[in-house]
């Protein structure tokens, strides 16, 4: 059997990024590449924009079998084998190919890179780091931040993979840039809070003092500009912002262990406790996943804080092998 090249190993981290099926170790390790090779990124977002035009609302399982209706090909193979994804990354590359987007060989042999730095947590920790400009960042449990430092050129640039605080440095004449699938947050001085897991369909950002740009990778057009007290949802299958005026409390309590939430809807808590518990937590009924709640937990288990939001709005929650269910009563 060929052993896996380099080569192999990028594809696959591409396609396992444009079918959302990477992990937050993967995905560290493709950010990676793309922050030490700007012509590698460049042809990755050419790439990733054809992507989003031929698939803009696909579901994972239906891929294969869309590409291979633009491509005239037909795979027969057992959908739960272990080949599956290997044929959907052979299919991927063969559309790719066929539309002439890039040469795929300038986009892996460019070997030059830069030292890229990497700040990282672990599931149950919270860091603080400070980079080489001044700026302060905190980052929540399974997070990571990837930078060149010192800063280079007209930006300081950042790659966040999770959920982030930062406290930005002011300088006018080097705006400070968080890049994150999709959507670029432009600063100058400012503190927000930033979420950007790879496997959740909303970034989310609440800005607590100055003032920040969104940007729309693909679409540069599509920009916001947040003041504080508000928060900003972009969605990054359909490439839309929400924003919402709101009592933020205290910043990014989650630093001192503290759980909060301010009008939240239970969807997105449950978002927040998966992430701090590792436990899988199903919504059965839509209704219920938009219950809206305010509370502040610390140091209670994830059994206590359902029994407690249970007070608050009546629903039924059990575990079971594949995690805990919520439904109505």
């Amino acid at each position: 059997m060929r052993k896996m090249t380099n080569r192999d190993k990028l594809y696959e981290l591409i396609v396992k990024d444009l079918t959302s099926e990477i992990s937050e170790e993967e995905k560290i390790l493709f950010e990676k590449s793309l922050i030490s090779n700007e012509e590698q990124e460049q042809n990755y977002n050419i790439i990733k924009c054809f992507w989003s035009s031929y698939f803009p609302t696909v579901e994972k399982n239906n891929i294969i079998e869309k590409t291979e209706k633009k491509l005239g090909l037909t795979y027969h193979q057992n959908p739960k084998s272990h080949n599956g994804f290997k044929f959907r990354i052979a299919a991927t590359f063969l559309l790719i190919l066929s539309l002439g987007v890039i040469g795929l060989y300038y986009f892996i042999s460019n070997q030059n890179t830069l030292e890229i730095v990497e700040y990282k947590t672990g599931p149950d920790e919270v860091k603080e780091f400070v980079l080489s400009d001044g700026t302060q960042v905190w980052l929540n449990s399974s997070s990571a931040l990837l930078t060149v430092e010192p800063f280079k050129g007209d930006y300081r640039e950042v790659r966040l993979i999770g959920e982030g605080y930062f406290e930005v440095a002011h300088n006018p004449r080097k705006p400070f840039l968080v890049k994150t699938p999709g959507l670029t947050t432009k600063v100058l001085g400012t503190n927000f809070n930033l979420i950007s897991f790879p496997k959740e369909a909303e970034q989310e950002l609440s800005l607590y003092e100055g003032k920040v740009e969104l940007i729309d990778d693909y679409n540069t057009k599509n920009n916001v500009v947040l003041n504080p007290g508000e928060q900003a949802y972009f969605n990054k299958k359909r490439s839309q912002f929400l924003i919402k005026k709101t009592e933020l409390g205290q910043p990014a309590a989650w630093r001192k262990g503290i759980l909060s939430f301010y009008d939240e809807q239970l969807k997105h808590i449950v978002l927040t406790l998966e992430r701090r518990y590792q436990t899988r937590i199903i919504i059965k009924d839509e209704k219920i996943g938009k219950l809206r709640f305010t509370a502040n937990f610390e140091g209670e288990s994830l059994f206590k804080i359902l029994q407690l939001l249970n007070e608050a709005h009546e629903f039924v929650f059990y575990e079971t092998d594949n995690g805990i269910i919520i439904e109505s009563l």
